[in-house]
């Protein structure tokens, strides 16, 4: 019969009361003493359009030995031959109409609606089979236990010796996990009655009162957690959850694949976190809800890294959709308080301590396109030995990275070397990487770095956290490099060589000595390496035997590989792009020592193809290229091909930061070895790879050291990079070798060399994890911002500061001076972000490297006078990379002597006494303002700078100080402007609205002629096409971020 729900009664439905075996009474309300005292129970099968099997889940309830069952049958899907089929296997079976239900949960609560009240209900899924004595196993367990809710034990559908569910245990957070292993044989290992924290919906027994009282499941969770909010309630209520796994039920779990919800991961997301705002206490949501939003913040993180932009959107739609129902949370929230019998405190000590997710997300499952249950993914995911070693070495290099960093969290990124300061909000950087001139130096036109504008833009989305956003900018990189170091050997299929190449990467020396020494360039080079190698080995199939297998690996995709990895970082940083070079120099060189030519065009190809892709990502960059004309200097880091100190051991070793590695760092090299010697097929090609790369990296950079090189060329951190992947794929190699190779081999001396890797692999690792002792990896703790006595441009108006030192310590990329020295330009203090690169179009900085050259030649005693007219009021010689006492002396890297000497010669170049061992600082006692009021005719007999010596600029007030490409101020009647910078006729002067007309002055710079005095307004107008460089750039990235976002999706649709 098809009941209605309003008015549905079932025969004998009344509560009573029985002995259990143990002769404990269960007291339930009375009854009169001739009815039967076995409890009613009405089993609840909810159906969605089931499939042929659903008669043999009718058949399994007609088949029970339990007397007093009645079934009704929940339609949820209008099925209009559903009636006929239960009736035809069940006569005095209901049906209930609830077809205009949204889910498995509301579709069960229909029965709410009724009059029926046995004593018992069991809800089911309509796709389980009974064992003829279930029914009676769980009400039998319930009374003994006084249970509220009981389960049995699930069994696999179609092998029913295989284990599916018994219980899930639940962390804090709501997630659960199952407490058996997919496709574990059922042993009788788990046939022991207990309680538990949650069963699953498929089947449960509940006692209608409790179900009454609960309102039901939470219509709000169609599918997926409505279980674990049930019983979590259940037990606020004061009721039991028990497994009775003598009960067996077989299940075929297939709900998602008939109802459409293909979206399991965002459910069981946003379900989990329903679960804890509706369940929590407030005190416990206090804690809970900041840890639950930074877990999902560092796993949203791990996603993008991975690629897996589904599971990002899942993460954050759940809150969002958590968000926009917080009315309905309070409410539900209310209705937990009134039937509340228990403490928090009490329920908790049921949960699982630690993180089930935290588990699972070490291995990568939380997010992929698996249907089951959270729970099962990290019960498989951690069936095997390998699995559990993986978990354990991805924790213990997160614990490393985050360990040796922890000062640098805490305390923050100090303004030295690259790590320059972003000089104000994030809107300001973002107008520096809008505007078209460029302050550094001596002024030009030409684009900032694209980071200034990115991070500025980051900035922004964090609520202006610059600090974060500057430990961000320096040590995601690393991590990002790490995640590349564990991909790259993925196609090999062994997760044990992934590992050890993620260990030597993360242990060697290189990265924490970049870090260490402020060099932006080699930092990024290291994230870039892994991903560059391993698209360039993908394009040569280098994980196969036969390079034309996987071919596959069509030239498009590997361009794009590269293309998004080098143009990603080129974005950040344009030399760490310049490892390209000689990356594909080492696999050329690999090929020519292996007689193995194949997949080379595919290589070449492929970064043909990923040239416009690179070229659209760095616009401006070219842009100014071809209107300014070619510069090397923005890629040289301030250095000009002469020779360094650094020594092949010192190469070789990775030893270029403040602490030697130590001998230990060679126990590497066996490894590298060992790849090679026993190496087989495709093994010792990738082998050879990894060895010629690391060869032509090292080889380049002792030639550079040597001063062979007739440019300059990046710090020798990038340079090594390419050698550090090299390295780390040579040892993964190893560990492949090991595992394909030595089985097939003989009995002999290869054996030995199983635990020579091993303690190959400790000791190479030893200078890398004694490097995470200071919490700072040797980086210096503070820097010069308050350690110089710059004055302020408000009094005297705005001036320069020239920084000299070795290209190492200067803030910033410097411009070549002299061997081995560079310089820098800033104005009012130190450089910030935006100044960080050398502008392609140099303006007027010649004029420095003449002056200078004339005070180095002894041509000039004068010097003060020519950099004054440069505006130019400090001259700063930096010997170490920080002040004292942050640096140690014994890291100075000292300005020669005979340039010292120059420099203090001058007799309008006053030293600056006690300030810090670290620097020295010269005040310009001749300067002029870089915007000053002159007397009209001021530099009437100055045709050039070095005139300037013979005949001083005299007379000069600062106007306008301040930065940017807007200023203004106050100019007094009667006088002109000088603007100490390369002219430009794109800057105006506008004094109370009317224009000033403008002339070159001294040879280089501009000097205005107002018709008379009031607020003056000085501004440039950037020319529009460069507008629209920065508009196809921008929209280069939107499309990446588009494609890389849409590319999975693609592909799995495939």
């Amino acid at each position: 019969m098809v009941a209605d729900r309003t008015d549905h009664a079932l025969p004998g439905a009344e509560t009573a009361a029985i002995r259990a075996d143990t002769g404990s009474e269960i007291l339930t309300p009375e009854a009169p003493e001739a009815r039967d005292t076995t409890p009613s129970v009405l089993a609840v099968i909810v159906a969605h359009a089931p499939g042929d099997w659903f008669d043999e889940t009718l058949e399994s309830f007609a088949t029970q030995d339990y007397q007093r069952l009645e079934v009704m049958v929940v339609d949820a899907a209008g099925d209009p031959s559903l009636a006929s089929r239960v009736q035809s296997h069940l006569p005095e079976a209901s049906v209930l109409d609830a077809s205009d239900t949204d889910g498995f949960s509301a579709a069960a609560n229909a029965l709410l609606d009724t009059h029926v009240d046995p004593v018992f209900l069991m809800i089911c899924h309509d796709d389980i089979a009974l064992e003829p004595d279930a029914v009676r196993l769980l009400v039998v367990e319930s009374l003994r236990s006084n249970a509220g809710i009981v389960g049995p034990k699930l069994v696999d559908w179609d092998n029913p010796d295989r284990l599916q569910h018994v219980a899930y245990i639940v962390d804090r957070l709501a997630v659960a996990a199952d407490v058996v292993e997919p496709g574990e044989i059922d042993q009788e290992q788990y046939d022991a009655v207990v309680d538990v924290f949650a069963v699953p919906s498929a089947c449960i027994l509940i006692r209608t009162d409790l179900f009454r009282d609960l309102d039901g499941f939470d219509p709000g969770m169609p599918y997926h957690g409505e279980d674990v909010d049930l019983c979590f309630r259940a037990q606020l209520a004061g009721a039991r959850v028990m497994a009775v796994p003598d009960a067996r039920v077989r299940h075929r779990q297939a709900l998602s694949t008939r109802t459409g919800v293909d979206d399991d991961d965002l459910l069981h997301t946003r379900h989990q976190l329903r679960t804890v705002m509706v369940t929590s206490s407030y005190p416990s949501l206090c804690y809970l809800l900041p840890f639950a939003f930074l877990f999902s913040f560092s796993e949203s993180m791990a996603a993008l890294f991975a690629r897996r932009f589904s599971q990002f959107r899942d993460i954050w739609g759940a809150w969002l959709w958590n968000l926009s129902r917080l009315g309905e949370i309070h409410s539900r929230r209310q209705a937990v308080r009134h039937i509340r019998r228990t403490r928090h405190k009490d329920v908790r000590t049921l949960q699982q301590g630690g993180s089930v997710r935290l588990n699972v997300l070490l291995r990568g499952r939380i997010g992929t396109d698996s249907a089951h249950a959270v729970g099962q993914e990290l019960a498989s995911v951690m069936r095997t030995g390998t699995a559990r070693i993986s978990a354990v070495v991805c924790g213990l290099v997160g614990l490393f990275v985050v360990f040796g960093s922890r000062s640098l969290i805490a305390d923050g990124i100090p303004a030295i070397g690259d790590y320059l300061s972003f000089g104000g909000s994030g809107s300001e950087m973002i107008g520096d990487w809008w505007s078209g001139w460029r302050e550094r130096d001596m002024g030009s036109t030409g684009a900032a770095s694209s980071s200034a504008g990115l991070l500025g833009l980051l900035s922004i989305l964090l609520g202006g956290a610059t600090g974060l956003v500057r430990t961000l900018w320096v040590l995601l990189p690393v991590v990002v490099g790490l995640v590349g170091a564990w991909r790259m050997l993925r196609p090999t299929g062994s997760r044990r060589a992934q590992l050890g190449c993620l260990f030597v990467y993360a242990v060697i020396p290189l990265p924490w000595a970049a870090v260490a020494n402020a060099s932006i360039s080699g930092i990024y080079a290291y994230g870039l390496a892994p991903w560059l190698l391993a698209a360039m080995l993908s394009a040569q199939s280098a994980w196969s035997a036969n390079p034309d297998d996987d071919s596959q690996r069509s030239v498009g995709r590997v361009g794009w590989k590269i293309g998004a990895a080098v143009g990603v970082t080129a974005l950040f940083d344009l030399s760490a792009a310049l490892i390209v070079v000689p990356m594909i120099a080492g696999l050329f060189l690999a090929a020519v020592l292996t007689v193995n030519f194949k997949g080379i065009l595919r290589l070449f190809g492929g970064v043909i193809v990923a040239l416009p892709m690179v070229a659209l990502l760095v616009l401006p960059f070219l842009a100014d290229l071809f209107v300014a004309g070619p510069s090397w200097d923005p890629l040289a880091g301030g250095r000009d091909g002469s020779a360094s100190a650094i020594s092949l051991v010192d190469i070789l070793s990775f030893d270029i930061g403040p602490r030697e590695p130590g001998v230990f760092v060679w126990a590497f090299g066996l490894l590298m070895v060992i790849g090679v010697v026993i190496g087989r097929s495709w093994r010792f090609g990738l082998a050879v790879r990894g060895w010629s790369v690391a060869i032509v990296s090292w080889g380049l950079t002792w030639v550079a050291a040597l001063g062979w090189l007739p440019f300059g060329v990046p710090d020798n951190s990038v340079l090594l990079a390419t050698a550090a992947a090299g390295v780390a794929l040579t040892c993964g190699v190893a560990i492949v070798a090991f595992e394909h190779d030595l089985p097939t081999a003989g009995f002999g001396w290869r054996q030995a060399l199983l635990p020579v890797a091993v303690l190959a692999a400790v000791a190479g690792s030893i200078p890398g994890l004694a490097l995470a002792e200071t919490g700072r990896w040797e980086m210096p703790r503070g820097d010069y911002e308050d350690v110089l006595p710059f004055a302020d441009p408000l009094r005297h108006g705005s001036y320069r500061v020239l920084w000299i030192g070795v290209p190492e310590t200067i803030l910033g990329d410097g411009r070549p001076l002299v061997a081995d020295l560079a310089w820098v330009g800033s104005i009012d203090g130190p450089p910030n972000l935006s100044d960080r690169l050398p502008a392609v179009d140099a303006g007027s900085a010649s004029l420095v490297n003449e002056a200078l050259s004339r005070a180095i030649n002894g041509d000039t005693i004068r010097l003060g006078r020519e950099l004054g007219g440069l505006g130019i009021r400090y001259v700063v010689l930096l010997d170490r990379l920080a002040p004292a006492p942050f640096s140690d002396p014994d890291d100075a890297v000292p300005i020669p002597e005979g340039f010292r000497a120059s420099i203090a010669s001058q007799l309008d170049l006053q030293r600056l006494e006690g300030i810090n061992s670290a620097v020295e600082v010269y005040a310009n006692t001749d300067w002029t303002s870089v915007r000053a009021a002159a007397t009209p005719g001021f530099d009437s007999e100055v045709a050039r700078i070095s005139d300037l010596s013979t005949v001083p600029i005299s007379g000069t007030a600062g106007v306008m100080s301040g930065r940017g490409d807007q200023v203004s101020g106050s100019i007094p009647d009667g006088t002109e402007v000088f603007v100490a910078q390369t002219s430009d006729n794109s800057w105006t002067l506008e004094v109370d609205g009317s224009r000033a007309a403008q002339r070159r002055s001294i040879g280089y710079a501009t000097a205005f002629v107002p018709q008379a005095g009031g607020t003056g307004e000085l501004t440039y107008f950037t020319a529009p096409w460069r507008r629209w460089v920065l508009i196809v750039q921008v929209s280069a990235i939107l499309f990446l971020i588009g494609v890389v976002a849409i590319r999975p999706v693609i592909g799995h649709r495939r």
